[in-house]
């Protein structure tokens, strides 16, 4: 079992790990507000947040992955509810990004979920109709956006 030793946790989240043992994840504090963390395979816990990220309830910065060299993608919501996606590197620096075509209200943005080995971060944002769209972020930093066509129904579909 996992728990953040911070006064008020109301929740731990472990949400991945690499071969070094460190676990990434979130907590939930006495007031409603999320945070990241990332705890090292001696137990040693560092907790972390978005940079401007909110500080009311239901804002969030949450680790989400990461990878053999202890990157972290994740995301946050600034005081505006806005989410924004982050790499968090191994000394601390936090840099964050926003994909193209992300929305700009509350709850919409950019989501950083997973980090390949080589540093090739994938997640989906969520645009101004509030409709959600995958990307990849390359290592140095361009982003390509991408929506899957909708197939066609299986009865249409002709089999020889």
């Amino acid at each position: 079992m996992i728990d953040v030793p911070a006064a008020g946790t109301s929740g731990t989240y472990a949400l991945d790990s690499n071969a070094a043992g460190t676990v990434v994840g979130g907590y939930i504090d006495s007031n409603n507000v999320f945070h990241g963390y990332l705890r090292a395979r001696d137990g040693t816990f560092t907790t972390f947040d978005g940079p401007g990220a909110g500080s009311g309830s239901g804002s969030f910065t949450i680790a989400w992955s990461i990878n053999p060299g202890g990157v972290i993608p994740g995301g946050y919501t600034d005081s505006n509810y806005v989410i924004h996606g982050f790499l968090r590197a191994p000394d601390g620096t936090i840099n964050t990004f926003d994909a193209p075509g992300a929305g700009t209200g509350q709850y919409q943005g950019t989501y950083a979920f997973n980090i390949h080995p080589a540093g090739v971060t994938s997640g989906y944002t969520i645009d101004a109709n509030y409709n959600s769209h995958g990307f990849v972020r390359d290592r140095d930093g361009t982003i390509t956006t991408f929506q899957v066509r909708r197939a066609p129904p299986p009865e249409t579909l002709v089999t020889a």
